[in-house]
C-alpha cells in the first residue's frame, strides 16, 4: 500500500479517537451543512505541520476549526466551496501555519489516480472531492463508501455526492479515506465510473499540494 507515513489527525470525542475531523461535530449550521472542504483542508495542514500527534478535544478542533472557516473559507450554504476558491483558501492556511507547499486545483483525468499515489509517497494528504451530478445538479446519483472488516473484505456503510475527502492510503483497486472523522474506503472503477457517468472532472478532482522548497 501507499500510504501517509504516520497516523492520521485524531480527535478525541465522547473517549473514543477519530479518523480526521468531522464537519457534523460543529454547532455552526453553515460549516455542518458544507463544511467538508474546510475539514479536509485543516486536517491536511494539522498532518503537515505534526499536529497529528497531539491528541485534540472535540472543543479544541471546533473552536480552532472555526476560526479557520472564518478567516480562509467562505463558505455558502448549500453550495459550500468550489475547487478553486478552497485552493485560494488552503494557500492562505499554508502560510498561516508557515508549511512549504502552494496548493492549485484539478488535474487532468489520466493523471488523477497517479496524482494520489505520488501525493501519499510524499506523505501529503490528497483531497480530493466526489463531485455533484454534472451538468444534471439536480440528480442524486452517490458513490458507495466502505468499511474493512477484520478478515479483509469490504461493505457498503455510506455514500455521498458533493463532497470532500482525504485519501490516506492507496492498496490496488482500493483507496483509504478519512470523511465524517471516520475511516472508509472507496472503489477505483466505482469512482472513475461515478465520475464518467454522473459528474465530470472539473468537479471531482483533486487539490493538490506541491512543495516550494
Amino acid at each position: 500500500m501507499t500510504s501517509l507515513l504516520n497516523d492520521y489527525v485524531h480527535v478525541l470525542r465522547k473517549g473514543v479517537a477519530s479518523y480526521g475531523g468531522s464537519q457534523m461535530w460543529s454547532q455552526k449550521e453553515t460549516i455542518r451543512i458544507c463544511g467538508c472542504g474546510a475539514v479536509a483542508a485543516f486536517d491536511a495542514c494539522l498532518y503537515l505541520s505534526g499536529r497529528q500527534k497531539e491528541t485534540m478535544t472535540e472543543e479544541e478542533y471546533n473552536r480552532e476549526l472555526e476560526q479557520v472557516v472564518r478567516q480562509y473559507f467562505p463558505l455558502v450554504k448549500p453550495f459550500g466551496i468550489n475547487g478553486i476558491l478552497l485552493a485560494v483558501g488552503m494557500n492562505r492556511l499554508l502560510r498561516r501555519y508557515q508549511l512549504p507547499y502552494r496548493a492549485f486545483w484539478a488535474v487532468s483525468g489520466k493523471k488523477f489516480w497517479p496524482r494520489i499515489e505520488d501525493l501519499l509517497a510524499q506523505d501529503i494528504p490528497a483531497i480530493f472531492s466526489v463531485g455533484p451530478n454534472f451538468p444534471a445538479l439536480w440528480k442524486k446519483h452517490r458513490l458507495s463508501f466502505y468499511k474493512k472488516k477484520a478478515d479483509g473484505s469490504y461493505v457498503p456503510s455510506s455514500s455521498a455526492i458533493a463532497h470532500y475527502v482525504t485519501a490516506t492510503g492507496c492498496d490496488g483497486d482500493w483507496l483509504r479515506i478519512s470523511s465524517w472523522g471516520s475511516e472508509y474506503y472507496i472503489k477505483r472503477n466505482e469512482y472513475d465510473d461515478y465520475v464518467r457517468r454522473h459528474s465530470a472532472s472539473l468537479v471531482s478532482n483533486i487539490l493538490m499540494l506541491r512543495k516550494t522548497r
